[in-house]
C-alpha cells in the first residue's frame, strides 16, 4: 500500500535576524583623534562602541570599521553615521552578512551562518507582532541553503518560507506548491528519488486533503488523504 506519512516538507530556519539598525553615535558626542571634524579618525563612544576611519562632519561617512560594545562589528560604508552601502556585519558568534545596507539595513545580500548554513536574497523591514523591534528579515525572493545541501527556493515574507518556493533534498525529494509558516499548505507536487509522486492538498506539510499518488510506472492512485496517509 502506498503512503506518504513520512513525508514531512518542513523547512524549519531558526535563524532569526537581529536589528542591523546599530546607531554609530551614542547619548554624547564620542571622544576622538584624529583629522576633526572631517577626515580619518579613531573613536570612542558612550557604552563601549570603538570607530576607525572616514569622518565627515563630526559622523562616520565613507569607509570605515565600527566595532559595537557587544563584540559585532561592520566593515564597509558609511553614511551620516550609519551603515549605508556595501559592507559586512560579523557577529559576535560569527555568523556574517555580506551585502547592501541602507540606512543601518542590510536590503540585499548573503547571510553566512557559523553552522553552515546560508541565506541569499532581498531583505525587509518587519516590525515584532505588538510594535516591538523593528529588524531586516528576509522578505521577497531568495535562497535558503542548508550545510548538508537541502536548499530552498522562493518566497520569503518576515524570515520565513511564505509564498510560491520549491525545496529540494539531497535524497532527490523535490517539492514544489504554496508554503506557509515554513511548510508546504495548500497545492503542491513532491517527487520522490524512485520516481513516485504526488500531486495535490498538502497541510502541515503532508498531504491532507484530495490528491493523487503516482508510481514510478505511471500508475495513478486519486484519493483523499489524512496526516500524510491515503484514507
Amino acid at each position: 500500500m502506498l503512503t506518504l506519512s513520512s513525508l514531512a516538507v518542513v523547512i524549519g530556519i531558526s535563524h532569526p535576524l537581529p536589528s542591523f539598525a546599530q546607531k554609530a553615535d551614542g547619548k554624547q558626542p564620542p571622544v576622538c583623534e584624529g583629522q576633526l571634524p572631517t577626515g580619518m579618525v579613531k573613536c570612542n563612544y558612550e557604552g563601549g562602541d570603538n570607530y576607525k576611519g572616514s569622518f565627515v562632519n563630526g559622523k562616520p561617512d565613507g569607509q570605515g570599521i565600527m566595532v559595537y560594545a557587544n563584540r559585532d562589528r561592520y566593515e564597509g560604508q558609511f553614511r551620516n553615521g550609519l551603515p549605508n552601502g556595501q559592507g559586512v556585519f560579523i557577529f559576535a558568534n560569527d555568523d556574517r552578512i555580506v551585502g547592501i545596507f541602507k540606512d543601518g539595513n542590510i536590503t540585499q545580500g548573503t547571510v553566512i551562518f557559523a553552522n553552515g548554513d546560508r541565506y541569499i536574497g532581498t531583505f525587509k523591514l518587519v516590525r515584532e507582532v505588538g510594535g516591538g523591534t523593528v529588524s531586516s528579515q528576509p522578505s521577497g525572493r531568495g535562497q535558503f541553503i542548508y550545510a548538508n545541501g537541502d536548499r530552498y527556493e522562493g518566497e520569503f515574507f518576515a524570515g520565513s518560507p511564505f509564498g510560491q518556493g520549491v525545496f529540494t533534498r539531497i535524497n532527490g525529494t523535490r517539492c514544489q506548491g504554496q508554503f506557509f509558516n515554513q511548510q508546504l499548505d495548500g497545492k503542491g507536487t513532491c517527487t520522490f528519488a524512485n520516481g513516485t509522486r504526488f500531486e495535490g492538498e498538502f497541510r502541515g506539510g503532508v498531504p491532507h486533503g484530495q490528491g493523487t499518488i503516482i508510481d514510478a510506472k505511471g500508475k495513478r492512485f486519486p484519493g483523499s488523504f489524512r496526516d500524510g496517509q491515503k484514507v
